[in-house]
């Protein structure tokens, strides 16, 4: 092999690509090509390689003091650099497939780690930072202003603030020297309030007030607000969220330096979204808004090409699934019957974690002492719209035109009572469901009502909460890419990664009363209480994106290629570095398991 294949080669392995070509040649010239055939050891606690380890060809496995397989390398893979960085090794390293590896010198493998900073974190920062460097790696070519930019890279207006007992006719005249429609207020307490020409039109010429008023008679309180260093793209959503066409920028001491519009941030990104917003705002009938609906799968399409994280997309097009919801509620039921009532999702729509339509989760609550059956037909009618519109019914029938899914508060405080009381897997499954359930129109008080009666049952139920809790352990994750790569070429990403994530954190979630719904927001909510530890929040938080990075990137070839939506990934079609990412996301799914099953005590129950 030429020095000019071996450096295409090292090339392609993270992190050799960020060496400078110096330090490539200085790397070139302490690298030999080594042979070693079947059950050679080449690591082991007692012995320490003086080489690092890159494979051409064949396999290696390493192995626990159980002699059990944690880690298998193939072709590309490298390994170890603990060992020579830290002098030790926990496990052992045997020849599974004859091997053909570059074997870089000890010495030489230090000083580039001394040499270059890219290469240093990459081997001694946490497995975190590695699936960051990876998916870096793996994405550079589709990264886009949609994924990287922040709030500070589009245009901030300068914000027009008075105090809030400044006369209103003085505000005004500031606002114009500003050339803004808008006036901040600020409080004496430091909280920052707004006023708009729309609300000058309904507070002041309407009611004819004075322009001498001070302006906090007026001003609506708090203004929402998001920091400078936030992500573009969450501040879109919180845009669309709550029908605003502005929001204060401050900085991280909470201080107003601007006012990001609306307009501004269309112009950004230039996507599709806020029609579809439109649309679903001004539709008056079922067909209008079924046609807006239907545009959903060209925005997810778009924001994954561009390379969009998963939770990003998953939160805004939660929104819009929301609005679709609340919009078909007002339409079909008649309106003294819609505030009797609470429409809820529940299941992946509950935690705003269903990107492509694959199935519905929903149910009604209605108040004590209304009549239930007068909202059947509406509630069979809605189902029959949604399905119509795309949204796929659920096989095991969780749905709103289910009778066990439309009931009373005091119908489902039963339920839940009895779920807990006499529980079986069907019960431990419907209260998993009906956790994660979130009000999307009606009176959403009665949800509240309901949640808070839940937390109350379950107050010292320790064995009922280990029960729930295993669930995590429902399905095998394998652990390394033997095992994960199999016959069949599929992989059934959701059981293997995404369930064991969602059912750990729900549990952790239910005990600690949390009413938090996304699993990303139940993560970091538990990180604050000290429930896990920080560096596990975020090893979670990388493997739970790159697992539905896999699984949307698998469902949207299935869609243009006309198949069915699973939950199956092709694992022979993955890249090197989509291999490596999911092998280190199975790891950590993998301990965290472990850590539900000491935090529950589950092997303490049958």
């Amino acid at each position: 092999m030429s020095l000019q294949d071996q450096e295409l080669f090292l090339s392609k392995i993270p992190p050799f690509q960020a060496l400078t070509q110096e330090q490539m040649d200085y790397c070139i010239k302490y690298m030999d090509i080594a042979y070693y055939p079947k059950d050679s050891t080449l690591i082991t606690p007692e012995k320490i390689s003086n080489h690092f380890f890159i494979i051409i060809k064949g396999s290696v496995f390493e192995y626990s003091s159980d002699n059990a397989v944690v880690m298998d390398y193939h072709s590309e893979d490298s390994f170890d650099s603990n060992s020579l960085i830290y002098g030790k090794c926990k496990n052992t390293f045997k020849v599974h497939e004859d091997l053909i590896c570059y074997e870089l010198e000890k010495q030489a493998f230090l000083k580039l780690i001394e040499d270059n900073q890219e290469f240093k974190d990459f081997y001694l920062k946490d497995l975190v930072n590695k699936i960051k460097t990876l998916k870096d790696k793996e994405y550079t070519s589709e990264l886009s202003s949609f994924m990287i930019a922040k709030v500070d890279d589009t245009l901030i207006h300068e914000a027009c603030i008075v105090e809030e007992n400044t006369k209103l006719n003085d505000a005004i005249s500031k606002s114009m020297e500003y050339k803004t429609s808008t006036i901040i207020v600020k409080r004496d307490d430091g909280v920052y309030g707004i006023i708009t020409d729309s609300l000058l039109k309904v507070k002041v010429l309407l009611e004819g007030r004075d322009l001498t008023i001070p302006v906090k008679d007026i001003a609506i309180f708090p203004l929402l607000t998001v920091f400078s260093d936030d992500y573009l793209f969450e501040a879109l959503t919180l845009l669309i969220k709550r029908n605003i066409k502005r929001v204060g920028v401050t900085n991280s001491e909470g201080e107003m330096i601007g006012i990001l519009e609306q307009i501004d941030v269309l112009s950004h990104f230039a996507n599709h979204t806020y029609v579809v917003d439109s649309k679903i705002k001004k539709a008056k009938t079922i067909e209008d808004l079924k046609n807006a609906s239907g545009d959903l799968i060209n925005i997810i399409r778009s924001l994954h090409a561009k390379g969009v994280k998963v939770n990003h997309i998953s939160n805004l097009i939660g929104q819009l699934n929301t609005k679709v919801y609340q919009k078909i509620y007002s339409l079909v039921v008649p309106s003294q019957l819609q505030r009797e009532a609470c429409f809820i999702v529940m299941g992946s729509e509950g935690r705003n974690e269903q990107i492509i339509k694959t199935d519905q989760d929903n149910a009604l609550v209605v108040k004590d002492g209304v009549d239930v059956e007068q909202y059947r037909p509406y509630m069979n009618k809605i189902i029959e719209h949604l399905i119509d519109f795309g949204y796929p019914p659920c096989e095991g029938n969780i749905m709103v035109s289910n009778p066990f899914w439309c009931k009373t508060v005091s119908e489902y405080k039963a339920e839940t009572a009895r779920w807990i009381e006499a529980p079986d897997m069907q019960n431990y499954m419907d209260l998993a469901i009906f956790f994660d359930s979130f009000a999307v129109a009606g009176d959403k008080e009665l949800l509240i009502n309901l949640k808070d009666d839940l937390f109350n049952k379950l107050h010292d139920k320790d064995v009922f909460m280990a029960y729930f809790a295993k669930a995590t352990l429902t399905f095998d994750t394998p652990t390394t890419v033997s095992n994960f790569m199999t016959k069949s070429n599929k992989l059934d990403i959701k059981k293997v990664a995404v369930f064991p994530i969602v059912q750990g954190i729900r549990s952790l979630a239910l005990r600690e009363k949390i009413r938090e719904t996304t699993t990303v927001k139940r993560i970091k909510i538990l990180q604050q209480r000290g429930e896990i530890e920080k560096e596990q929040a975020a090893e979670l938080l990388e493997a739970f994106d790159v697992v539905n990075t896999l699984r949307l990137k698998s469902q949207l070839e299935n869609i243009q290629d006309g198949n069915k939506i699973d939950n199956e990934i092709d694992t022979h079609t993955l890249g090197k570095i989509e291999r490596d990412l999911l092998k280190d996301s199975l790891k950590i799914v993998v301990e965290f398991k472990k850590f539900i099953t000491y935090k529950f005590k589950i092997d303490k129950i049958s």
